[in-house]
């Protein structure tokens, strides 16, 4: 049985378990610390159908009985260091359990050299209780190697999100009037300092003044501490009826605002990754984002799809914004390229990466033969491989659409 342990039941932990549950015949189940919590109000409730517990309700007590009793267990932790962490690796270290790491890219502080040297001991310590590191995108591959881990026990294991079989260009692409109107911009995420919102109403107040024109427009997603003082920033820059907040929506309504915008904007000082990028690609979806953005980096491939700027450089930023709205063809060329990096990340794709490490440890090598996968291995990977280049030629086809 894999055992994914992790905090909250979040759109793309659901995608995932719910992936693995059905490539591995229901011999999955997954343990969060909570259902929701002040940062993650979701109201209504998952739909999947893989199982699931909560430690809120039902104690750590019961995942130390079910992996005891479980011959085949393997887990999957999601964080560096939490009491849930450190609960389940004192528990897997107990019964000799094969635990590894699922972890966005550690956050880069600065420390004292005191800080620094506890920090990199910490990680080869944990480096030598886990069988290995599941590394959200290659600059975290990249960080936790040059930590002295070595490369055999990371693999590079991102955030996965459903990629939709249908999708369409942004509609400014798809007519002249549609390019007279201004580009509509998306912003996503909790209103907190980090994210630095105050960089894309910025950067839009300076697009709309070079222009002499509302260029673009920006809609932001999200609550918290700073909402109000965003709201405050936004008018006094000017920006007029140009930047609009919606607060908290739930995961569908932000899917359905993401096909209802031009680009997304990222803005952070830091992001450990950043899922919405990889949502908004999925649906065809430029991301412009800072250097800060983890999940940005990982995806850029060079295709136009995601275009980076300095952190907190708002010169820049505008700049890019001013390209995107006045080039509908550079616009839809992006968008395309967005969605063909996505679909080579399809939910799928983690179940064949998690056959990899299950076959690198006992336990998960039984849990293999059991559940039939090593003869499907081979066939997975042609067939992913098979489906990329049927909905690219489609895509070149039809134009995107």
């Amino acid at each position: 049985m894999i055992h994914l342990v992790t905090r909250l039941p979040l759109p793309y932990h659901q995608t995932l378990c719910q992936t693995l549950s059905d490539s591995y015949d229901g011999a999955f189940v997954a343990w969060f610390a909570e259902r929701a919590n002040e940062e993650f109000p979701y109201r209504s409730a998952p739909k999947d159908t893989f199982t699931q517990h909560y430690f809120s309700e039902v104690g750590y007590a019961k995942l130390f009985k079910e992996l005891k009793a479980d011959p085949e267990a393997v887990v999957i932790l999601g964080g560096w260091s939490s009491p849930m962490t450190n609960k389940t690796l004192l528990m897997t270290t107990l019964l000799r359990i094969p635990v590894f790491i699922w972890a966005d890219h550690p956050h880069p502080r600065k420390r004292g050299w005191v800080g620094a040297r506890s920090r990199r001991l910490y990680f080869r310590f944990l480096a030598r209780i886990v069988s290995g590191f599941l590394a959200c995108g290659t600059p975290t591959v990249e960080h936790l190697a040059s930590l002295g881990i070595k490369r055999r026990k990371i693999t590079n294991f991102p955030y996965w999100v459903e990629v939709p079989k249908e999708w369409s260009a942004p509609t400014r692409c798809l007519g002249k009037d549609a390019a007279m109107r201004p580009l509509r911009l998306l912003a996503i995420g909790r209103h907190v300092p980090d994210k630095q919102f105050e960089v894309a109403i910025q950067a839009v107040a300076l697009a709309n003044k070079k222009a002499e024109r509302e260029l673009a427009e920006l809609v932001m997603v999200g609550n918290g501490p700073e909402r109000a003082s965003l709201e405050a920033f936004a008018k006094a820059s000017g920006c007029g009826t140009s930047v609009g907040f919606l607060g908290w929506l739930e995961s569908d309504e932000v899917y359905r605002k993401l096909g209802e915008t031009d680009a997304l904007v990222m803005t952070s000082k830091f992001e450990p990754y950043g899922v919405v990028v990889v949502e908004a690609m999925a649906v065809g979806r430029p991301v412009l984002a800072s250097e800060g953005v983890i999940a940005a980096l990982d995806r850029d491939e060079g295709t136009g799809a995601v275009l980076l700027h300095p952190i907190g450089d708002v010169e820049s930023l505008a700049e890019q914004i001013a390209l995107l709205a006045r080039a509908p063809e550079r616009l839809r060329e992006a968008s395309a390229a967005s969605r063909a990096t996505a679909e080579k990340w399809p939910p799928e794709r983690a179940a064949v990466i998690v056959d990899e490490i299950l076959g690198k440890t006992k336990r998960g090598g039984m849990l293999l033969r059991r559940t039939q996968r090593d003869a499907a291995y081979g066939k997975r990977i042609n067939e992913i491989s098979h489906d990329q280049e049927r909905i690219k030629r489609t895509a070149a086809a039809t134009g995107g659409r």
